[in-house]
């Protein structure tokens, strides 16, 4: 048996490598598009990039190990079946619910790894993400060019004529969201400033005026300070503990938790179906391994999408007993009922 369990783990390695990591580098790529697009918007150094797709492992690793694990599955047992050995380890005595023995440590190592990414990695790494594009928006933000129309700075178009070590010189806003006011601000020299809680634009020795309908309202100041939106969020950091907490009132968190609580079980949970659509005698039927991790994908992360969703207990426990009754169902029809 030891022997058999060395042959079939390293077939399982070596067919979990071959998907895992071309899918990871597939899945990695898709992240980098996306980071590009924020990148689009504000201005990321090499280091800063490497850190915030640093982020975004735990969550690449979710969508990467369940489904190379099932399709790692689907291959070996699809290519034992094919070239008779499992018909060779049966008349050996050893029988599918044993295969399933040797297989199940690794299986449940994997659920570990995956509820330590889900319920532990993934909080604080969201977090600093939320943390991180914030930060970089507001820093973005304060970044006026000179001579360069259609900026922004809140509900306010900015143009500045020259840039130099004290601010901005010759500085023009302009609001007319709403089309029955405007608001014009005009100043010979502004600073923007970032004090951690407010992004603010400090204008000098200038005159502003706002009108509608009916009057029109002229200010001269020497000093006008207009504030825009928070730069970080003073809420603190939550720990997984009491991240996952608010579940229980949240509908939104509730759903991410059951959705990762069954993503991270998938492995067990999908084991039993791939076993009965990938044991079968060669000379009686063909081996579909597309079809195996197809149907695989399907009841391991539609079901999860469902319950992103949702946010529902009674549906979870539904799923879980599904998928668990219906994969054991299919393997005593398919499997255990001739080896």
């Amino acid at each position: 048996m030891g022997k058999t369990r060395r042959y079939l783990l390293e077939g399982f390695a070596r067919s979990y490598l071959l998907v895992f990591l071309p899918f990871l580098l597939i899945v990695s790529l898709v992240f980098l598009v996306q980071i590009s697009i924020l990148s689009s918007r504000i201005t990321l150094e090499m280091t800063e990039l490497l850190q915030f797709f640093g982020y975004l492992l735990p969550e690449i690793f979710l969508y990467t190990i369940p489904f190379s694990l099932i399709a790692a599955l689907a291959n070996l047992f699809t290519r034992l079946s094919e070239e008779n050995e499992l018909i060779a380890l049966f008349a050996l005595g050893h029988r599918p619910s044993r295969l399933f023995r040797m297989l199940l440590p690794s299986l449940l190592l994997f659920c570990a790894v995956l509820l330590v990414i889900s319920l532990m990695l993934y909080p604080q790494m969201k977090q600093k993400i939320n943390a991180f594009k914030q930060r970089k928006l507001a820093e973005a933000t304060l970044k006026i060019s000179p001579n360069k129309l259609s900026q922004s700075f809140g509900d306010y178009h900015v143009y500045v004529a020259s840039k130099d070590k004290k601010g901005y010189r010759d500085v023009v806003l302009f609001d007319n969201h709403d089309p029955k006011k405007h608001r014009l601000f005009l100043a010979k020299r502004a600073v923007a400033e970032n004090n951690g809680e407010h992004l603010s634009l400090t204008l000098y020795n200038g005159i502003g005026e706002s009108s509608d309908a009916h009057k029109i309202q002229t200010l001269r100041y020497r000093r006008l300070q207009i504030f825009q939106y928070p730069t970080l969020s003073t809420r603190k950091f939550l720990d997984y503990r009491h991240f996952w907490a608010q579940a229980a009132d949240d509908k939104r968190r509730r759903g991410r938790l059951l959705y990762f609580l069954f993503i991270s079980l998938s492995p067990l949970l999908t084991f039993p179906l791939i076993m009965a659509m990938s044991i079968f005698n060669p000379r009686y039927r063909k081996g579909h391994a597309a079809v195996t991790i197809f149907l695989g994908a399907v009841a391991t992360y539609v079901p999860a999408a469902l319950l992103n969703r949702s946010g529902s207990l009674i549906l979870f426990t539904l799923f879980l007993s599904g998928l668990i009754l219906g994969g054991f169902v299919l393997l005593r029809q398919r499997v255990l009922r001739y080896f």
